[in-house]
């Protein structure tokens, strides 16, 4: 009966003084303003303009730091690139610890093809397109190893070819892009000067789908449609003008060809029996020999700048995927870390609700420092929002039945402490875990914590955490138990 009094006597309390610190307040205004209206009209606008402005620049800081930031929606404008600035990020990145091998590799093999003078020159298409075969019939000492079958060629085989003009070409025979080593094909296209695409028919879609990842890095291209000699020259009219307006490719970039080869024919013999027998196709690539010198006559300089451009966003793309992958080496290790920190700290919770106080401190540790991994600034109220959004899933999960009955169990002695010290531990393993590879998915995906996804994923992982990673934090929290009941024992044993 004291405590309520005393309760209902401290509220009346803090009523009275909120009522005299509004009166207080209320005579002060009203005295300045009794004030002004006495004084000079310039000190009074002074006075009015000064207060407006201390309210509005109050009023923006405010919402400067509660109001979260939001990354720009769409894709970025990428950066200009050129080797000197690219050399200087590779200098910085190897510095910070991140492999740039891959990265150093291809500016070291663009240099040592700049310095042979050679034009290089990709030939690419899907399988049993007949690549090989028009490396036979550019080359015909080349030798290319051709077969009908799909799949012949498997490794990148280079073959040096002098033009009519002087020019020492490279031509690269890439196995096709279907094969399953399709970004190494791409690469090696990349590399080039210029690609001629081989087709056989119309395009299908997974030849249009290549092409524009080629022609989406402006690289030069000839479109050769082979076995050209099964269509009249009314229907390879029709054909070139179809895949010119497919492709977006000129129609004199669209050239027919034969590669040759061997083919089956049928015979049909005077006793009215079939007779089947291979023989040599005559090979007619001349068109392509002139389509090609057309285009190193026409601009060779402008051949080389675009090639040096293409290898140079290679060469950046690997480094952005050699620093993706060390983000997330550090991320993997700083969640492993506190979901660690986690357990501990679960473990060392004895009085009610203090665990609360641990965890949530080192969560928003977490979050902060995975923040800064991927360089990401971060304001405060958007951690909290984050938090708040994970721990209201966490409530309608399995996860949070298992961080109360291991809070139950504690209440016990003897083995009932053991095992909900265990499974108050192994669940808070499991959160911390969760929200970790939650906030650094968001982060390496979205670059920005965005509360809302970030929650949705945490819940995501959360599930499968649930399903398959009880097991390591039971461990962790087992060999941490023993450690303590180790040290416990020894110390009863010296007491004694």
């Amino acid at each position: 009966m004291s405590v309520r009094l005393l309760l209902v006597a401290g509220i009346v309390l803090l009523g009275f003084l909120t009522l005299a610190l509004l009166l207080l307040a209320t005579d002060t205004a009203l005295s300045v303003w009794d004030r002004l209206a006495a004084a000079p009209a310039w000190l009074r606008f002074t006075w009015i303009g000064g207060l407006a402005t201390l309210t509005v620049l109050a009023t923006l800081l405010a919402w400067r730091w509660l109001w979260p930031q939001r990354a720009p929606d769409g894709p970025r404008e990428p950066p200009v690139l050129d080797e000197s600035s690219l050399l200087e990020q590779l200098d910085e990145s190897t510095v910070a610890g991140i492999d740039t091998s891959e990265a150093l590799a291809e500016l070291a093999e663009q240099r040592r093809r700049k310095s042979a003078g050679a034009l290089y020159i990709a030939i690419y298409g899907e399988v049993s397109t007949g690549k090989s075969a028009l490396v036979n019939a550019l080359l015909p000492d080349a030798r290319a190893p051709s077969d009908p079958r799909a799949g012949t060629t498997l490794e990148l085989n280079q073959y040096r070819w002098t033009g009519d003009s002087g020019d020492e070409v490279i031509l690269t025979d890439l196995p096709g892009f279907n094969l399953g080593d399709d970004e190494r094909v791409l690469a090696e296209a990349r590399r080039s000067h210029l690609v001629i695409f081989l087709t056989d028919g119309d395009i299908t879609a997974s030849q249009h789908e290549e092409l524009t990842r080629l022609q989406a890095l402006e690289k030069p291209m000839i479109l050769a449609l082979n076995k050209s000699d099964r269509y009249s020259q009314h229907e390879l009219g029709v054909i070139r003008d179809r895949l010119a307006e497919q492709t977006g490719i000129e129609r004199r970039a669209i050239v027919p060809i034969r590669t040759g080869g061997r083919e089956e024919v049928v015979r049909l013999l005077a006793n009215g029996q079939e007779q089947r027998e291979s023989r040599e196709r005559p090979a007619d690539v001349e068109p392509l020999r002139r389509a090609l010198q057309q285009q190193i006559d026409q601009d060779a300089a402008l051949l080389d700048s675009l090639r040096d451009n293409a290898v140079l966003l290679l060469a950046a793309e690997q480094l952005d995927a050699a620093r993706q992958a060390h983000r997330e080496q550090q991320a993997q290790e700083l969640v492993s870390r506190y979901s660690k920190r986690a357990v501990v700290g679960a473990l060392a919770a004895v009085a009610p609700g203090s665990d609360l106080v641990i965890q949530g401190a080192l969560a928003t540790r977490l979050i902060q420092e995975l923040c800064a991994v991927y360089d990401v600034s971060v304001k405060e109220v958007e951690i909290e929002s984050f938090l708040k959004l994970a721990g209201g899933r966490i409530r309608k999960m399995s996860a949070l039945t298992l961080a109360i009955t291991g809070n139950a169990l504690k209440a016990f002695p003897g083995l009932g402490t053991l095992s909900g010290g265990l499974i108050h531990a192994v669940a808070y393993g499991m959160i911390f875990d969760s929200l970790g590879r939650a906030a650094a998915q968001t982060l390496a995906s979205r670059g920005a914590l965005r509360p809302l996804p970030a929650a949705q994923a945490f819940e995501e992982q959360l599930n499968v955490a649930l399903e398959k990673g009880a097991g390591q934090f039971a461990r962790l929290a087992a060999q941490k138990m023993g450690r303590q009941d180790g040290g416990e024992a020894s110390r009863d044993k010296t007491a004694s």
